[in-house]
This record gives C-alpha cells, sequence and structure tokens, in this order.
C-alpha cells in the first residue's frame, strides 16, 4: 500500500513537472513580427521600436520581418496562414485589414482568421506637402484642391486602404476629387512626397515625425477629434473647416496571432505587452517619435475590431 501511494505522488510530481516544463519551454527561440507594409511607414515604426524594448519581458528577441504588397493582403495572409505556435505574430492595422477583406472577395482570410493580443496603438492621418512647398497652411491646401478638382497629386498608403478611406471622407466633405496616387506604405509615400511626384500626401502621423524634425516635411493638418503634442501648433482638419471631418483612416494597430493559437501562449504575450506598455523607457521613446500608446488587452482589442469593421462598412461602396 505504501509502495503504490509512493508511486501515486511519484506520478503527480512528475505530471506537475511536466507541465511546468511546457510553460517554462515558451518561447524558447525568436518570435517573428510580421508587419503587412513597407521599412520606414507607421506599422514598420511601431513594431521595430517595440521589438527593440520588448525582449527583456518576452525573454527572446523578436524578429521584425516585412512583407508589403497589395495594400496589405500579402503580409495580413501569411500571418493568418501561419502556424499558431508562438512564433510568428503580427500586426493588424485596422480598419486596413477588414476593408481588405471586405472590397476584395477573392481574399484568403477573414477576420476570424486571427487571433488578437493587444493594441498598442491609435495612429491619425495627417495632410503633408514638402517643406518648400508653396502651400503654407490647409486653407492653401484646400483652395487648391478645390481650384483643381481631381487634378492635385494625393500619395498615400493603397490602394483600398484605410489612408485612401480617409482621402475619400475628405473628398466628400469639400465636395470635390483629388488624383490618388498609391504608394505600397508611408515609408514609399513620403519619398514620393519629397521626390515632388505628388502635390501633397496623407501620412500617418507616427510615420511623418522624423521628417518633420528634419524640415524635409510639413504638416498642414490633422484628421482626428483633437491636436497631437508630437505636432505642435498644427490644427485639427476640422477645426480649420469649421465642419466635421470624420478621422476615419485612423488606424488602430495592435498584435495578433493566427487563430488557434493556445490560451496561454494569448495570456503570455498580452502580459508581456503589457508590461512594455508601462515601460518608462519606452513609452519615452514612443512619445519622440510622435507615437500615440493605446494599450488594449486581447478581449476589448477583439471588441474593438469587431466594432470597428462594421463601422467600416457603411464606406466600402465608396472604395469600391
Amino acid at each position: 500500500m505504501k509502495t503504490r501511494l509512493l508511486q501515486v505522488v511519484a506520478g503527480v510530481v512528475f505530471s506537475l513537472g511536466a507541465v511546468g516544463v511546457v510553460f517554462a519551454a515558451y518561447p524558447e527561440k525568436p518570435i517573428t513580427m510580421n508587419v503587412a507594409y513597407s521599412p520606414g511607414g507607421g506599422n514598420d515604426t511601431i513594431a521595430r521600436l517595440m521589438a527593440k524594448h520588448i525582449e527583456k519581458y518576452l525573454g527572446v528577441k523578436v524578429v521584425v520581418e516585412n512583407n508589403p504588397g497589395a495594400g496589405g493582403q500579402i503580409g495580413f495572409t501569411k500571418l493568418a496562414k501561419a502556424k499558431p505556435d508562438g512564433y510568428t505574430i503580427g500586426l493588424l492595422s485596422a480598419p486596413s485589414v477588414f476593408m481588405i477583406e471586405l472590397l476584395r472577395p477573392s481574399v484568403g482570410y477573414t477576420l476570424n482568421d486571427f487571433q488578437p493580443i493587444a493594441n498598442v496603438q491609435s495612429d491619425p492621418i495627417v495632410l503633408a506637402v514638402e517643406a518648400k512647398s508653396d502651400l503654407n497652411t490647409l486653407e492653401d491646401a484646400v483652395a487648391f484642391i478645390r481650384n483643381n478638382p481631381g487634378k492635385v497629386n494625393v500619395g498615400g498608403d493603397g490602394p483600398q486602404s484605410n489612408v485612401q478611406l480617409q482621402a475619400v471622407a475628405f473628398e466628400k466633405v469639400l465636395k470635390t476629387k483629388v488624383n490618388f496616387i498609391s504608394y505600397p506604405g508611408s515609408g514609399p509615400a513620403t519619398t514620393g512626397l519629397l521626390g515632388k511626384e505628388v502635390d501633397m500626401a496623407l501620412l500617418t502621423a507616427s510615420s511623418v515625425q522624423q521628417y518633420v524634425q528634419a524640415k524635409r516635411v510639413k504638416v498642414l493638418g490633422v484628421f482626428s477629434d483633437k491636436t497631437l503634442p508630437s505636432l505642435s501648433g498644427v490644427k485639427t482638419v476640422t477645426a480649420v473647416l469649421g465642419k466635421e471631418v470624420p478621422s476615419v483612416g485612423t488606424a488602430m494597430r495592435g498584435v495578433a496571432a493566427p487563430h488557434g493559437l493556445s490560451s496561454d501562449k494569448v495570456d503570455f504575450l498580452d502580459k508581456a505587452f503589457r508590461q512594455l506598455l508601462n515601460d518608462s523607457e519606452f513609452q519615452q521613446a514612443a512619445s519622440k517619435m510622435g507615437i500615440v500608446l493605446d494599450y488594449q488587452d486581447h478581449a476589448a482589442f477583439t471588441e474593438s475590431l469587431n466594432k470597428a469593421r462594421e463601422n467600416t462598412k457603411q464606406y466600402i461602396d465608396v472604395m469600391k
């Protein structure tokens, strides 16, 4: 009887030890963070900043992998189809991720193919021009657009992206058209602006910050409900026009994994990103880059994504 009892106790101890090993073993190698856009844009900027600071909370390095193309479709599809083992995560940029799904019937994913981990950032769109442009105010830009309907070249991430969605909302308020020129990310769009391929550009607030500081780009207005501390003196488009311009292009950026990731790994990753966003060094770095942090845990992030997807549906017909 005593021998049998010892065997049972040993078995329990072994089982608990085995479970402990399973939890302790993750992660045991670098984690890849998939970014569906080119280097230099808003998604790439926040991804690389997180990768730099999160190692102490994960215990392993995070390697950023850019997979641009088709307005984010290539990268999002790759993330959705990756193995749900916790070693491939990525940035979901809403509303882009479900705009692609809603606008392109042949896309190989839906929002349900992702497991949200945590939201990390809200990134509004700004209207910018090259530093030496004759356009010095938002009023100048609006007058230029209205005096040249359909002829003003406006660059931005696209096609069928959150940036183009913001352009459509802007056109609706102005009751005129622009010639939207698509680039595979805010980085290339900024390059196009600096190279004078376009008259102005719609860029993410985070991606434009370095060019403003270098005095290579002027920001004329921000599509947001409030001004941004990182862009001192820049008014909201709504305030300047005296009429509401919906900030529908504001990017909600969060970390996600392929659907099917185990709950213990979801919790582990969520905790690491929560710790990261509470890290004072990370917060200071983000602030200097004009990044507005907005943490939501995996449950709240899931709810926000579903709500944003429903709100975006009202613009889909306009975007086709």
